[in-house]
């Protein structure tokens, strides 16, 4: 019978983390009895994967942490009492607690995880998501194997102070994980500097559906018809929105036919809004907001090139990767990107995109142009990158090396 695997993550389902979807589907279809565990269960309609998280029955195994604690004084103190009796050597063996929290919480905590003592192996998603699953391990309520998958909101900090802070606030999920998975060579920088240990951390990228992210023709280009351009994410600042749009205009004062497209929604739409209409470029820029899947194929499958303008922002954080470059490449697009973080590790520079000092928006704007007037070398690319997402992003494939990693011993 196969391993039981608990994925444990902040929220389910959200719109921008598919990447999870993905791995719970393929645990599954593979034959691992699932479960979901999250701090925060959302409407089915926060997620772009609605069918499939239906039609594989994944929201009938997901359990919302919640510790039943009564709300009678009395009533809490009687069941804390014999939950403590059931529990008193793993009780016992939790010593940094405050004596109210032993009596007040610890009991109904150790209750509600003890139901998860035959998991073969909780995957954490997002490092902040499994630090109380650091904890029971610890204490040995929970026997099974401990997989972290590192993202690169977990491992950023600005300040010295927040490096220690997050050492510290890590320390048991880092020593009782046994494999802490990264999706770049970047990524693993950061997490060293946690204080995980290099020989626990696995390089695996985030995969996508090569059999969903496929092109149905060959990508070709020409200066004479409308260049399509086309990013995905969030609306905010790490996201380089604001340049990609002013490298745009240095394509249209240069008299280039280009119709740029930004899919998502976030807190800097106005701030964009006003800089396309500051720069008369309301007929060349729109934002779209978010979609679903299909229509972010669908708009892969229209635009000719990829524009991944994400830079470290104002509190130094930087793309860890960037499943959309992924996605882009297995369309066939060529990618025009900053060299920031690990998006470089997401294309082959000059082979299947082009990388951009930061933040230079003309440096940016010229591998634009480059791409638009020679189209054989743009065909190159696309071809070129259309067998890079294969080899490199095949869910499939990365999935695997999850699999390996639940197996081992």
């Amino acid at each position: 019978m196969k391993k039981t695997i608990c994925f444990v993550v902040p929220s389910f389902p959200t719109v921008t983390e598919t990447f999870v979807t993905n791995q719970v589907l393929q645990a599954k279809m593979h034959g691992y009895q699932v479960l979901l565990l999250t701090d925060k269960l959302l409407p089915l309609e926060q997620s772009s994967q609605q069918e499939l998280l239906t039609k594989h029955h994944i929201l009938e195994r997901i359990y919302v942490v919640a510790y039943d604690i009564p709300k009678s004084k009395l009533k809490r103190r009687i069941k804390a009492f014999f939950l403590i009796l059931k529990h008193f050597k793993y009780w016992l063996r939790f010593e940094e607690l405050s004596i109210r929290k032993r009596f007040s919480t610890l009991p109904f905590q150790l209750a509600f995880y003890n139901q998860f003592k035959e998991v073969s192996v909780f995957h954490i998603q997002f490092a902040l998501a499994g630090l109380e699953i650091a904890k029971m391990k610890s204490i040995g309520l929970l026997p099974a194997k401990i997989i972290t998958t590192f993202h690169g909101y977990d491992a950023h900090f600005e300040t010295q102070d927040r490096l220690i802070l997050l050492q510290q606030r890590y320390r048991l999920l880092l020593k009782y994980s046994q494999y802490l998975t990264i999706n770049t060579n970047y990524l693993s920088k950061k997490v060293q500097l946690l204080g995980g240990e290099i020989g626990k951390i696995k390089i695996i990228p985030m995969g996508i559906d090569l059999e969903f992210f496929q092109s149905k023709s060959e990508k070709s280009i020409s200066a004479k018809a409308t260049i399509q351009l086309i990013s995905i994410g969030r609306l905010v600042e790490l996201k380089g929105f604001e340049y990609a749009v002013k490298s745009v205009k240095i394509l249209v004062d240069k008299g280039f036919d280009v119709q740029y497209t930004i899919v998502g929604e976030g807190k800097d739409k106005d701030t964009l809004l006003q800089l396309i209409s500051k720069l008369n470029l309301t007929e060349s820029v729109f934002l779209v907001g978010a979609k679903s899947q299909t229509d972010i194929k669908i708009l892969l499958e229209e635009n000719h090139i990829f524009l991944m303008s994400s830079i470290t922002d104002s509190t130094n954080r930087a793309e860890a990767q960037g499943v959309v470059v992924a996605e882009a490449q297995a369309m066939g697009l060529p990618v025009v990107a900053y060299r920031s973080g690990g998006v470089p590790y997401t294309i082959l520079e000059n082979k299947t995109g082009f990388l951009a000092s930061e933040k230079n928006i003309e440096e940016f704007a010229y591998h634009i142009i480059k791409l638009i007037e020679n189209p054989n070398l743009y065909i190159d690319m696309s071809v070129s990158a259309k067998r890079f997402a294969i080899n490199n992003f095949s869910r499939d494939l990365l999935a695997q090396k999850f699999f390996e990693l639940y197996n081992k011993q």
